[in-house]
């Protein structure tokens, strides 16, 4: 059963989903909460959006909080998603981490990336696979034992599944080129399991983007893509200023095809590889 929302309830919803992931509604968009929450509402025995929305404001546990969230994150992804973008870290960012990676000799010296909206795990995945390729080609698969790969994200259902890192038949079919399934996955039945040695090194952590920024060291690489379209502009403002903050002078930020820092950030230096857009954190940037 599908529940019809009323303004004043939407009003409501549109305000708790922001606070708790960022994701900014605008009109018309009421078809959005009914259709993904009304199952939800149902199951807690709540007979409407105001009473649901008092319910998930009053519980303790932060359970229907978390639900909620995962029930309005979107979590599209895919396999090597955006070519251009893909070639770029293949031909440049690959070879500049591994250099770097080769060049730190201090005891616990790290090379880091961050995948910032990893949803159910391709996207740090596919980086792997080609850092593994990379190290390989190279004569030094050492190296990849100096880079750390992050993979965060707010749903907690995505974290899971990507943790498992086991995929259907459908997800494998998106993106995902056939010599690399058959080099990093094993055939489990119905799904595929992605290489466990090259899983255990992408460490997950559920993270909301709205949170301060609470790390050990700086990263090299960021990617965050297909995200900040779902905030407003005043919380893009403050996303972008906190990824340069956590980025070394030099390091990328890479958003998705249709996501644009302009306007929003003056610590990128922007420029392009084919018709990808490559954001550089200036080098006399002020923290």
């Amino acid at each position: 059963m599908v529940f019809k929302i009323t303004e004043p309830e939407y009003i409501l919803m549109k305000k708790y989903i922001e606070e708790h992931c960022g994701i900014h509604l605008e009109k018309d968009k009421e078809y959005l909460i009914e259709s993904r929450l009304s199952d939800l509402l149902t199951e807690t025995g709540c007979k409407s959006f105001q009473e649901f929305h008092f319910k998930a404001r009053t519980e303790r546990t932060g359970e229907l909080r978390d639900r909620i969230v995962d029930a309005m994150t979107t979590n599209e992804t895919s396999w090597f998603r955006d070519k251009t973008t893909w070639e770029y870290f293949k031909d440049v960012a690959i070879p500049v981490l591994l250099n770097r990676a080769a060049s730190c000799l201090s005891i616990g010296a790290r090379i880091s990336v961050w995948s910032a909206a990893a949803s159910t795990g391709q996207e740090a995945y596919s980086l792997a696979m080609l850092l593994d390729q990379a190290v390989k080609e190279r004569g030094q698969p050492s190296l990849l034992d100096k880079i750390e790969i992050l993979a965060t994200d707010i749903s907690t259902s995505a974290l899971s599944a990507a943790i498992a890192a086991r995929y259907d038949s459908i997800a494998m079919s998106r993106g995902l080129p056939d010599e690399k399934r058959e080099k990093y996955f094993i055939k489990e039945g119905n799904l595929w399991r992605f290489d466990p040695e090259l899983r255990n090194r992408v460490q997950f952590k559920k993270i909301n983007l709205q949170d301060p920024f609470v790390f050990s060291y700086d990263f090299d690489l960021i990617l965050c893509r297909y995200v900040s379209i779902y905030f407003s502009d005043t919380f893009k403002r403050e996303l972008f200023m906190k990824m340069a903050n956590v980025l070394k002078p030099g390091g990328v930020l890479i958003l998705g095809a249709t996501e644009s820092l302009r306007e929003f950030s003056n610590d990128f230096e922007i420029s392009y590889y084919k018709n990808s857009v490559i954001n550089t954190r200036k080098l006399n940037m002020k923290k």
